[in-house]
């Protein structure tokens, strides 16, 4: 039996966000299989920037930390190199992050990169990695809440709002999502933009009447699993318009609810789009627009909701997880 300390730090660090959905699905189905024994780690804040002493055959941090004076086979997961390619600008706490991710992927026995994308992108800032540790590429899954299919969010109907999903900062690049809805013009018929994440800020607020529509525009704030999945099943589709994703979870939930995908043509995203979305330019409002309208049409709208339901299937926790624990046990083989 294999003894595998899994750190839940991540825990004390964000409430909401792909990487505690991550950690959660694997550490559940790893601790159900009988070939490890598994103990958890609940640590708080502040030792974020502190090394464990592990007394287990691996060790796995959910956010970067590292062992010291320890047998421990130390595993990584890079999500994303935000921080190393200057998305989330410059200062102190930047630098401090940097520092604790490039120490982990050093420090690391095995890595486990989220997308081909993130791996690639590891390695171009990182080319001393190569040769040094075997790196793995592992796909998040997803898991459909049970829910009333047939209830619709309040306030909305089916198919007369388009979906947004996330932060709205910097490399999110929420700019081209809005101007591409305004440009569709079905704002004109009632057709509304539904946000989640934050609140509209006041600058928001302030641009949305500019545009004119404001009215538009609704926020449903920081929502849970289930009124998030019901949002997907109904939405005209997921404008998923980032310049920067380590992976993109919302992308394979709104494919496997049946809402079609208009995704940013970089990163990971065609990665884990394929050919089941359409795909437009980081900088191209009239092709959000294009894609937007051109959903109306049932046939083609038919077509991706098929294609993408049968994309969707290709990635599981399950498969996930049998991927990560591969990786535990070629640490110590």
């Amino acid at each position: 039996m294999i003894n595998i300390e899994f750190d839940g730090i991540i825990y004390a660090l964000q409430r909401f966000g792909g990487a505690s959905v991550y950690w959660k699905n694997i550490v559940d189905r790893v601790r159900s299989d009988q070939r490890f024994q598994v103990a958890e780690l609940c640590a708080k804040r502040s030792s974020r920037g502190f090394p464990v002493r592990s007394q287990a055959d691996v060790f796995h941090s959910s956010h970067f930390r590292t062992t010291i004076l320890s047998r421990a086979k130390t595993v990584t997961t890079v999500h994303d190199l935000t921080y190393e390619l200057g998305m989330l600008g410059n200062g102190l706490n930047v630098m401090l992050n940097k520092l604790e991710r490039k120490r982990s992927y050093f420090n690391a026995d095995a890595i486990i990169c989220i997308s081909e994308n993130t791996r690639q992108d590891l390695l171009e800032i990182y080319p001393r990695l190569s040769g040094r540790c075997p790196i793995y590429v592992i796909y998040h899954g997803f898991t459909v809440p049970d829910y009333d299919h047939q209830q619709l969010p309040v306030g909305l109907s089916e198919n007369g709002y388009l979906l947004y999903v996330g932060s709205r900062n910097n490399y999110k690049n929420f700019n081209l999502a809005l101007r591409g809805f305004v440009e569709s013009g079905l704002w004109r018929d009632g057709v509304k933009l539904v946000c989640t994440g934050s609140n509209f800020t006041m600058e928001e607020l302030q641009t949305f009447r500019h545009m004119g529509v404001e009215h538009a525009l609704v926020s449903v704030g920081l929502i849970g699993v289930v009124a998030l999945f019901r949002l997907y099943k109904h939405a005209h589709c997921l404008l998923y318009t980032s310049c920067y994703e380590g992976f993109g979870l919302p992308l394979i939930e709104a494919m496997s609810m049946g809402c079609p995908v208009v995704g940013a043509n970089t990163s990971c995203i065609p990665e884990i789009v394929g050919t089941a979305g359409v795909l437009v330019d980081t900088d191209s409002p009239d092709q959000v627009a294009r894609a937007i309208f051109d959903l109306g049409n049932q046939s083609v709208r038919n077509s991706l909701v098929a294609e993408g339901r049968l994309r969707a299937s290709l990635f599981s926790w399950e498969t996930s997880a049998s991927k990560h624990m591969e990786v535990y046990v070629n640490c110590i083989s």
